[in-house]
């Protein structure tokens, strides 16, 4: 018997597509890297930047819903 999936929030969705975003950015760094022997610093500052605080905002709002549903359902008589 097959156990029905629970369809993807879209903040999963989103966590899902930054971590896949970061993944092929570093690796595409280090194949630049091994070709020209240098990278891009101020391109991997903003990018990293962007994305970490991009990540740990989506996170951030992730746990909060997570602990405010906890709350609720612990409220409820």
């Amino acid at each position: 018997m097959k156990k029905k999936r629970k369809p993807l929030n879209t903040i999963d969705k989103v966590l899902i597509f930054c971590t896949t975003v970061l993944l092929i950015f570093t690796v595409i760094m280090i194949v630049i890297f091994c070709i020209f022997q240098t990278v891009p610093d101020t391109l991997i500052g903003a990018f990293f930047g962007a994305f970490g605080v991009e990540t740990v905002n989506t996170v951030m709002i992730y746990k909060d819903k997570k602990r405010r549903n906890n709350e609720r359902e612990t409220d409820e008589p």
